[in-house]
């Protein structure tokens, strides 16, 4: 998942990027405007601070705006962009730190200064979107402006189609309207997410029995309290184990139930009223629903597009799903009965039975060779050959004292920091995410982002990872490496991962496909007394990955068409939950229950809100980029120079399909996904 722009989905601002923190100075350009803000309260030394700090790039946005507002036909076009550049710099500085500390700093005072911050970036930003007076400003710059290049005029457009979207150009009631509705809906999305972050839910194991099935090392790393008992809660490195491994019924059906009752009821309302507040909003701006909205600068351009691509899939993936659930059936019954039916909490443990016997294949024999330093010393490898980049460690300020720091360089120059906050603590994101911290700007400042994690804590210096896991670090770290390489651009808008939103995943997704070979993996996977991962490990490794591939992409069309269709609906007096398990029963290849509540911990459906399909429709792009790569091979840094100028350096500077032709020399087709799925 890519957690950089989800926080952005809500904004209806002239710009879409993700967070940085400025490095050059306004107060050249600025009139002495000043910002209304409310008192500061106490948020603790480092949250004053940090409030005192985005109130004050709060003031500067507000100078420069009236600065730009002030004289613009005395500037050539150029200039006016400029400053324009400078205030969406310190806008998406604010936005972007304000994110990353209130989903991860330790201190509680921090998370609720990240939280006051975003909210008041939010609503200036808001009123900057509908400020028809500095929009003019740009509406009165000429296309044949002599100060512009291509590149500005590719800026200017977007900076000029953005206002329009937002209501720029409506009545001022509308206009105000819009205003209140925005602040509304960052208000909304807060408490969304803060009551997923708070709610931790706990499984106490007193039966020792009850864990059978769960690996040595996972007891060992949860000792009794003081009570004796043995306390699981809802939380990744716990999740997934029991999920995968015991052998107990009742206890992955408790996992389950709990991990999909996470926000209820608490979100309940709070879901309620972002779907009205969206849909308001949407048809304030001219759209007649949210997903019409969202989807008009996407790749995917209308939900009717949307639609069919997600139903293709979905009846595409139906029928080898139907085949995956006869086999788990089938492998069920054999264990537990005639009477036996397969259920939600069945999904990772019975493919695993049928996994090791049908490819003798157990992933607790490939978890002995992914320990995870030696996993991130391999991925720095294969990133080092394929992309001709180094990467060494550095000492900066960080939110939290487990956060590891490396600078990475080109050609020996340091061009980009990376920061990776791998297990998991209290108060912190609960899943796997790119975070960026600093967008990079050409010849202004350095890019800086993160990957935060919720890998097993060591126990006696080492963790081990299962090859999901691996999968999963080396798919943020296509994410982060997005965000270095794609750090240089003029206008930071452009910067980083802000691509289009059906595009972002590409990178991300592609570099999964390194975890698959034996060749790349035994470079830095091996055991604890040194030997390599064997190829006929790896072999059998890729062969039970492909088991229940239908149920996987099945599932993942289930949970799109919730996300799209869903926004399509009329929301008042809406029963969601009933929507919910309608939308279960028709798609999805699980079972529905009526006691869980999957919307209320969705977040996807607040960030990603009406485009979950965006995975399924990267991923299609995904394969046949493969496929062009593997022509050349993984490793050959050849073609991957190539997809790294015409796509990771790009970032948003040019729409998605430019980017396929650039790489593919034509646009891209479903026929490698097909084979994908059939294999």
């Amino acid at each position: 998942m890519k957690k950089v722009v989800f926080l952005m989905a809500a904004l209806a601002v002239a710009m879409l990027s993700v967070s940085c923190a400025s490095s050059q100075s306004t107060q050249s350009q600025a009139k002495n405007v000043e910002t209304k803000t409310e008192k500061v309260e106490d948020y603790g030394k480092a949250g004053n601070a940090f409030v005192k700090y985005c109130r004050g790039e709060m003031t500067s946005i507000a100078n420069i705006a009236a600065d730009i507002k002030s004289s613009p036909k005395e500037r050539k076009g150029i200039e006016v962009l400029h400053l324009f550049n400078i205030l969406e710099i310190k806008q998406s500085d604010v936005w972007n730190k304000s994110g990353l500390y209130q989903l991860n700093h330790p201190e509680e005072g921090m998370r609720k200064a990240g939280m006051v911050c975003e909210s008041e970036i939010a609503n200036q930003a808001t009123e900057l979107s509908l400020d028809y007076e500095l929009y003019s400003a740009f509406a009165a710059i000429t296309p044949d402006d002599a100060s512009l290049n291509g590149e500005d005029r590719y800026f200017l457009a977007d900076v000029i189609a953005d206002f329009k979207r937002n209501g720029v150009d409506k009545d001022e009631k509308t206009r105000e309207e819009i205003k209140k509705i925005s602040a509304e809906l960052t208000d909304l999305e807060q408490k969304y997410y803060g009551n997923i972050g708070g709610d931790r839910r706990e499984i106490k194991i007193t039966d020792m029995n009850r864990l059978k099935g769960l690996p040595a090392d996972f007891i060992a790393g949860h000792k009794p309290d003081k009570d004796g008992a043995i306390v699981l809660t809802t939380d990744y490195p716990d999740y997934f184990p029991v999920m995968e491994n015991a052998e107990d019924d009742t206890l992955r059906m408790e996992m389950y139930k709990n991990l999909h009752n996470i926000g209820f009821p608490q979100n309940t309302e709070i879901f309620s009223k972002l779907l009205i507040g969206r849909k308001k909003k949407a048809e304030l701006l001219g759209y007649k629903n949210w997903a019409e909205y969202t989807q008009a600068k996407l790749m995917i351009e209308n939900p009717e597009n949307a639609y069919n691509f997600v139903k293709k899939v979905a009846d595409m993936s139906k029928v080898y799903a139907a085949k995956d659930l006869e086999m788990i059936l089938a492998k069920k019954k054999e264990l537990k009965g005639a009477d036996a039916e397969v259920e939600a909490w069945d999904r990772f443990f019975y493919p695993r039975i049928i996994q090791m016997e049908k490819y003798n294949f157990n992933p607790e024999d490939a978890r002995k060779y992914f320990e995870i330093q030696k996993v991130m010393s391999g991925l720095f490898m294969v990133a080092e050959k394929i992309f001709g980049v180094t990467f060494e460690k550095a000492k900066r300020d960080v939110w939290h004292e487990s956060v590891q720091s490396y600078n990475v360089l080109t050609d020996g120059k340091v061009t980009g920091m990376i920061d990776f906050d791998l297990y998991p603590r209290d108060n912190k994101y609960k899943h796997f995410a790119m975070f960026t911290n600093e967008l990079g700007v050409k010849d202004v400042r350095l890019p800086r982002a993160a990957i935060i994690g919720n890998f097993p804590q060591p126990v006696d210096g080492k963790a081990y990872i299962s090859h999901d896991d691996v999968q999963t670090l080396f798919h943020e770290f296509g994410h982060l490496i997005h965000s270095i390489f794609a750090g240089n651009q003029k206008y930071v808008r452009f910067s980083g991962t802000n691509c289009q939103h059906d595009f972002v995943e590409v990178p991300s997704q592609l570099m999964e496909e390194w975890v698959w070979d034996a060749s790349i993996l035994q470079l830095f996977a091996t055991n604890d007394a040194g030997e390599p991962i064997p190829a006929p490990l790896v072999e059998n490794m890729k062969k039970a990955s492909e088991f229940a591939k239908g149920v996987h992409i099945n599932r993942q069309m289930h949970l799109a068409m919730l996300s799209l269709s869903i926004y399509l609906q009329d929301p008042v007096n809406f029963d969601h939950h009933a929507f919910e398990k309608k939308i279960e029963k028709e798609y999805s290849p699980w079972k529905s229950y009526d006691d869980t509540h999957l919307i209320e911990n969705f977040g996807h459906l607040i960030g990603y809100s009406s485009n979950y399909y965006t995975y399924m429709w990267s991923l299609v792009i995904v394969k046949d980029f493969a496929g062009e790569i593997r022509k050349s091979g993984l490793m050959d840094p050849v073609i991957m120079g190539k997809y790294r100028n015409t796509v990771l350096n790009i970032g948003g500077a040019k729409p998605g399909k430019v980017m396929v032709n650039d790489f593919l020399g034509r646009d891209f087709t479903i026929e490698e996904f097909e084979k994908y799925l059939k294999n």
